[in-house]
């Protein structure tokens, strides 16, 4: 394993047992048996490392609730699956329980909302295209797919820039106002 794996590795390690605000980088560089100066050979900071740490362990519990979810079932019964197995993977996991916490979230937003940061997000990536081919399989135009998807990218804009701080409720509150989205433009 070359260092900057070691790195990598360790710094996971730690930020899933301590967190983000607990963990520092003498406690990466010693799980990864290497001095904190050759820390700085690979990242400039904390926030670099657990950015790449972040983005990893997202796309690896994103990548299980993409397999996990029956997205060919009713809509709204996929929204509320949706919901309840982001709740499942996402809440108990230190790192990415980092999304809604003071000192490194907007770090994390600002990535995910960049376009460079919605290219790699395969999560996004996937949604997008699983909602826009289930639109064109129930005969919605193109026209209008475009306009449905605009407020997709409404409720994406929100979810990079509220957090549960800001907005009590905000993950029930962004589960109903999806689901009735859902409900209304599925029903008949």
């Amino acid at each position: 394993m070359d260092k900057k794996s070691a790195l990598l590795t360790a710094a996971r390690e730690v930020f899933a047992e301590k967190g983000y605000k607990k963990t520092n980088i003498s406690d990466i560089t010693s799980r990864a048996l290497m001095a904190v100066g050759s820390f700085y050979n690979y990242y400039p900071s904390k926030e670099a490392i657990f950015l790449d740490v972040y983005v990893a362990e997202n796309s690896r519990v994103r990548e299980a609730i993409m397999q996990r979810v029956d997205w060919q079932g009713d809509p709204e019964a996929v929204v509320e699956e949706l919901f309840a197995m982001t709740f499942e993977l996402v809440s108990p996991n230190k790192i990415l329980a980092e999304w809604n916490k003071p000192g490194i979230s907007q770090l994390l937003r600002d990535y995910y909302y960049q376009d460079a940061g919605q290219e790699v997000n395969a999560f996004h990536q996937f949604l997008i295209k699983t909602f826009s081919q289930r639109l064109q399989e129930e005969g919605f135009s193109e026209e209008k797919i475009t306009e449905i998807m605009k407020v997709y990218d409404l409720i994406y804009y929100i979810d990079m820039h509220v957090t549960d701080q800001e907005f009590s409720g905000y993950f029930d509150s962004l589960e109903t106002l999806v689901k009735y989205f859902v409900r209304g433009i599925f029903s008949k």
